[in-house]
This record gives C-alpha cells, structure tokens and sequence, in this order.
C-alpha cells in the first residue's frame, strides 16, 4: 500500500471514528432521557414522585410506602426496559423502510439500536445480577432463583443475538473499498464500535462526577458484550452499498458537545413532572 493510499484510509478511520463517538454520545442521551422521561410519567401516574437525574433516578419514597403497590412497582421499574425496547426496534424498523439511505442515518440508528437494547436487556441483566431496581419486579411476579437466573442467561443471549444484527447492518451498507486489506473487518469494528465505546464511556462515567455507581461500569461492559460479535460476523454477500460523507464529521461533534453540556445543565438539579 503505498503512502498516499495510507493517508486516505487513515483519514477515514479517523471520519469514521469521530462520527460514531459523536453518535454514541448523542444516542446515549437521547435513550436515557426517554426512558427516564417514561420512568418519570408512569411514577407520576401512580402519586410516586420521581426525580430523574444525569445518571439515575432518584425516588421520594421509601421502600415500605403504600403507594408502592404491585401494579405501581411493576409498572414503573418495567418502564426503562420496555420503552427502550421500544425505541431500539422503532429506529430499525425506519431505517429499514427508509428508501434513501445515508452513512450518518445508518450510524445513528446502529448506535441508538444498541444503547436502547443496552438500556433493555443489559439493565435488566444488571439489575437481577446486583439485585436492584427490577429485582423487585422479579419478586412482585414470584419469580424464584432459577427462573432469575434463566432471564439473566436469555438477557445475555439477547444482547449477543442484537450486536449480531447490528454489525450485519453495518457490513451490509458499509462501502467495501473503504480499505483494500484483508483485515478491514477488524480494523473497522476498532474504529467504529470498540473505539467509540471506549472512548464514549469513559465521558459519560466522567460526567455522571460524584453520583457514578458501579451500575454504570456493568452497563459499559454489557455494551462490550453487544459490540463483540463485530468481530466475527461475516460480511454478508449483497450488499446495498452506501458512503461516508466528511461533513458531517465536522457538525456532529459539536451536536454531540451541545448535548452533553445539556444533559448537564438539564439534569444537574433534576426534573420531574
């Protein structure tokens, strides 16, 4: 490869790195605060006051209160869960109907995909493992150990079988000249899933400041175990090629800065209905 091919594909990886960061962080946000936001409606809904914050919620009432009923302690711990099920398969569903596709479209519904599935299984496997938040929901349904741990198994399988489908997606659609070497695999899951991962959580663990739990270590490392499968799912034959535009590369760090200082300034005090 000679040096003027090195410095163009070293450009690209670079375009492409930026993008997905800037994606990771934007996508984050947005799936927290709908979630929250679904967490904060239902407990209103049910008299219980809730206050979201940057990196958890925060519930005014003890345990042992009376409006913790079973409807009211299903209902509200099964928000989070369900609506970013909801949120993850909605993104898909239009990228897929979607006629004119682009390279940022695909980013963003990739990244949104598999915080809201993070947010999904990954939440719902760190919260029966550490024995929060859903473990009560768990214990309303009479769930015993062995039914606990057979949902934290399939959690896992899930999020295995989601980071699968989201590197199919992004081989499918990715433009296959992007490198001429063998190992374009592995070189782009690097730069597209591992280093914006990386580089992602290390901000938001950073940002959350005094209020970070080891919560948010679980949850990157369940995000880990979405974006393995990058690196052995094989590019499938049809493809329906698209390309990376640079300009976005120069406006979504900035987008993504501006959510961040946000999210910040939003949640610093907390909200509530």
């Amino acid at each position: 490869m000679d040096e003027t091919t090195l410095k163009t594909n070293k450009t690209k990886y670079l375009i492409l790195s930026v993008q997905s960061l800037s994606l990771f962080l934007i996508t984050y946000y947005l799936a927290y605060f709908i979630s929250g936001l679904s967490v904060l409606y239902i407990a209103y809904d049910f008299d219980i006051p809730a206050r979201l914050y940057i990196n958890n919620i925060h519930f005014g009432l003890s345990d042992d209160s009376p409006l913790w009923t079973s409807d009211a302690t299903i209902s509200v711990f099964m928000a989070t869960p369900v609506s970013s099920f909801v949120v993850g398969i909605v993104s898909i569903f239009i990228f897929m109907i979607k006629k004119k596709k682009t390279a940022l479209y695909l980013f963003a519904s990739i990244w949104i995909f598999l915080q809201a599935f993070n947010m999904t299984f990954g939440l719902l496997s760190e919260n029966l493992i550490t024995q929060t938040g859903l473990i009560k929901v768990a214990q309303e349904m009479g769930l015993r150990s062995i039914m606990i741990i057979l949902t934290i198994g399939l959690s896992l399988f899930f999020l295995v079988k989601s980071g699968i489908l989201a590197a199919k997606l992004f081989y499918t659609h990715l433009d296959c000249n992007f490198i001429s070497e063998k190992s374009i695999r592995g070189k782009l899951a690097f730069y597209f899933f591992f280093l914006p991962w990386m580089a992602g959580s290390v901000i938001i663990i950073f940002l959350a400041g005094e209020s970070v739990d080891k919560k948010d270590f679980i949850m990157a490392g369940f995000m880990l175990l979405l974006l393995l499968p990058s690196l052995f799912v094989s590019p499938p034959k049809q493809k329906e090629l698209i390309y990376i535009n640079k300009k976005p590369a120069l406006i979504l760090p900035f987008l993504a800065l501006l959510v961040i200082v946000a999210s910040g300034i939003i949640l610093k005090d907390g909200i509530s209905f």
